[in-house]
């Protein structure tokens, strides 16, 4: 039996419909994540998507707008399911948005300054080279943060590693053979395109649905999130911004001081070269354990995904918070000499105070982690107060061994 690119196109989009409509179905009804609410706005998009060729197939006078509206709901598609394997790993999306709401809007600008004029392929290389460069930050992505503790990450990582090496493939046959050879209408065109989305679009609206079911079980619903803790009691990235958020707004109200505190530690992918991962991590829990013993009883610790450590507490000073940062300092290179690493990597501390960052959240960490950046690229500060860039203190100068 043959199947024509027509009732091809028809079923491409009875299945987007069905299986992406069962996932946004899901999500309206139940109190999901942000995960998941992000991963069905990307099956939105892939609806809109085959709503706008079915049209176009039926359709002559307005075609030239449904190949815009078309190719920007593709790109807005894989775009969106990068942003939602982001949302899952707890990164923030202000730029990484951007860069997906800007190539969306790329595309339909080239077909809408053609016009008229614009047939059925304008701006297809354009749109096949941003679905396989979002695709391949999707499949990146999911080999990254929390997904990477889980096996379904790696299906979805592989199906839309498949998508993207496709699409690339599209573009360059886009663009060296033009969309008229023989090549690209037989073996990259509708028909087949068709068929290899029904295939990836099963895959993965069945392993973002066990992603999704898989975070619910181990975080509960999204209130539940702020109890998320690492093994060894630190609060995940999500639950200890949620805490901190919180208590900032307490803290603003009565207008009192808090401090965030980022420690970083350099070098420790080149101490899991050169003596194993069973090193670096032994590095990374002796730190850790400084901070927890030095920490004040009321302080929130957190871990992001690159391995920082978090510290939200209330000092009585800026002074104080400064001292503070000090002595952890210090004790984590006691810790370190004490469980007799074979290295003693560089360490950062950034702080950032209220009374010169303000009281949002997102400031607030912005500023610790690029002073404990700056600190890292210190050689004899090892303490750096967001705000003071000017001012260091003897007491924060420390014999740091730096691994070259």
């Amino acid at each position: 039996m043959t199947l024509d690119a027509g009732t091809i196109q028809f079923i491409t989009a009875v299945v987007m419909h069905v299986a992406g409509g069962a996932f946004v179905l899901e999500t309206m009804l139940r109190k999901d994540d942000r995960a998941g609410r992000v991963w069905a706005l990307g099956f939105i998009g892939g609806m809109i998507a085959t709503e706008a060729s079915l049209l176009r197939a039926v359709s002559n006078d307005a075609s030239w707008w449904l190949v815009a509206v078309g190719n920007g709901a593709w790109v807005a598609a894989l775009g969106l399911l990068w942003l939602g394997c982001r949302t899952y790993n707890g990164h923030r999306l202000r730029r990484s948005a951007v860069a997906v709401i800007a190539a969306s809007a790329l595309v339909v600008a080239v077909v809408l300054l053609e016009g008229p004029l614009a047939g059925r392929w304008s701006g297809a290389a354009l749109v096949f080279a941003a679905n396989a460069v979002f695709s391949a930050l999707g499949a990146f992505e999911a080999t990254q943060g929390a997904m990477r503790r889980t096996g379904t990450a790696v299906g979805l990582s592989v199906t839309l590693a498949v998508a993207a090496v496709f699409q690339l493939g599209r573009s360059i046959a886009a663009l060296v053979l033009g969309t008229a050879h023989p090549v690209f209408q037989t073996w990259l065109s509708s028909g087949l395109v068709g068929i290899v989305t029904i295939c990836l679009t099963i895959l993965i609206v069945v392993l973002t649905s066990v992603l999704r079911a898989e975070q619910v079980r181990l975080r509960g619903t999204e209130d539940s999130t702020l109890m998320a803790i690492a093994p060894d009691g630190v609060l995940l990235e999500p639950s200890f911004v949620r805490v901190l958020g919180g208590r900032l707004m307490r803290a603003n109200r009565r207008a009192e001081l808090f401090a965030v505190l980022v420690v970083r530690i350099d070098a420790l992918g080149r101490i899991s070269t050169a003596f194993g991962a069973d090193e670096a991590e032994h590095v990374r829990q002796a730190a850790r354990a400084a901070v927890r013993r030095l920490s004040p009883t009321t302080a929130a610790m957190g871990t992001d995904d690159e391995g920082k450590l978090m510290l939200a507490f209330q000092p009585a000073s800026p002074a104080e918070a400064r001292q503070l940062a000090a002595r952890m300092h210090r004790a984590m290179l006691d810790q370190l000499r004490t469980a007799g690493v074979p290295v003693i990597p560089p360490i950062g501390m950034g702080l950032s105070v209220t009374s010169t960052s303000g009281y949002d959240r997102e400031t607030l960490l912005d500023a610790a982690r690029a002073a404990a950046r700056r600190a890292i690229a210190s050689d004899d500060v090892s303490v750096v107060v967001a705000g003071e860039d000017d001012e260091t203190d003897e007491a924060d100068r420390g014999g740091q061994a730096v691994l070259r």
